[in-house]
């Protein structure tokens, strides 16, 4: 059953957009009173989890951010995409800096209509949407309809390279529910002429010395939002054989190891969980 509303996670959307905030991925326009406080309420948990594990939510999210917007920046620059779609955006800074950066980019930012609105009034606020950049109201688990992924992206621009991002969303639901999801993607991607598909996500890996923490996380996580928060794919294999799969042709899993030296992220002690796969058509 599709979630009604984004009440439910929208507290998530609020810290994470606060902690982008706090460590300069996103600008003034993106503070709100619900993430300054949100961010602060976390700051012991953070400190603690830093101490005794080496590793901590803002690490992750840092991680996955940075890898994001550098294989978004490789998808524009070597694949020739002028077109993105940021599916639950929430309080994504990310619309606002590729438009400042590219100025031939197309970028729509879609999420369910309440935490949308919220966005939208953001950004209209500050003068920040416009022809290039707008924002559509979409229900991931809609299987037609208005909101529907194959209506969502049947309305953009069918001459132009499109990518599709989300980011800390798919974890909130099933394998057999997101699946769906992911095969209707894969199919309304078929109709550009070069599609991606960028996401984060966070696997089962029973072998790393952190997941009983993980699956405790997660749990709490899912009794906070009232969502089912899974871990996904036992192995990198498995990651890359479940996109296939759902119809992409191409899958890549990057590791934030692997981008110590390059990037500007936070490093800890033990192995990373975080994945970003990106996948073609």
């Amino acid at each position: 059953m599709a979630i009604a509303d984004s009440s439910s996670i929208s507290f998530t959307a609020y810290y994470t957009g606060e902690v982008w905030r706090q460590h300069g991925l996103a600008s003034a326009v993106f503070e709100t009173p619900q993430g300054r406080m949100l961010y602060r309420l976390g700051q012991p948990l953070e400190h603690t989890a830093r101490f005794l594990a080496g590793v901590s939510i803002q690490t992750t999210l840092l991680q996955r951010h940075h890898i994001i917007d550098h294989v978004v920046k490789q998808a524009i620059e070597q694949h020739g995409v002028t077109q993105i779609i940021e599916i639950a955006c929430g309080l994504s800074p990310r619309g606002t800096q590729f438009c400042q950066d590219y100025p031939d980019l197309h970028y729509i930012e879609a999420d369910l209509p309440d935490m949308l609105q919220h966005k939208q009034d953001l950004l209209t606020r500050h003068g920040l949407l416009n022809s290039r950049h707008r924002v559509v109201p979409i229900d991931i688990l809609a299987k037609n309809g208005v909101l529907s992924v194959a209506e969502v992206l049947g309305s953009l621009d069918k001459r132009r390279n499109t990518l599709v991002i989300t980011e800390g969303l798919v974890n909130y639901f099933a394998l057999e529910m997101i699946s769906g999801f992911w095969t209707r993607l894969a199919h309304a991607l078929q109709d550009f002429p070069k599609g991606g598909y960028i996401t984060d996500l966070y696997p089962n890996f029973t072998w790393h010395p952190m997941v009983k923490l993980a699956n405790f996380f997660v749990h709490g996580l899912a009794f906070a939002t009232k969502s089912s928060v899974t871990l996904h794919f036992e192995h990198q294999q498995a990651i890359i054989n479940g996109f296939a799969a759902f119809g992409f042709k191409q899958t890549c899993v990057h590791i934030p190891e692997a981008y110590y030296q390059q990037l500007p992220i936070p490093t800890q002690r033990i192995a990373s969980l975080v994945r970003v796969v990106e996948n073609w058509v």
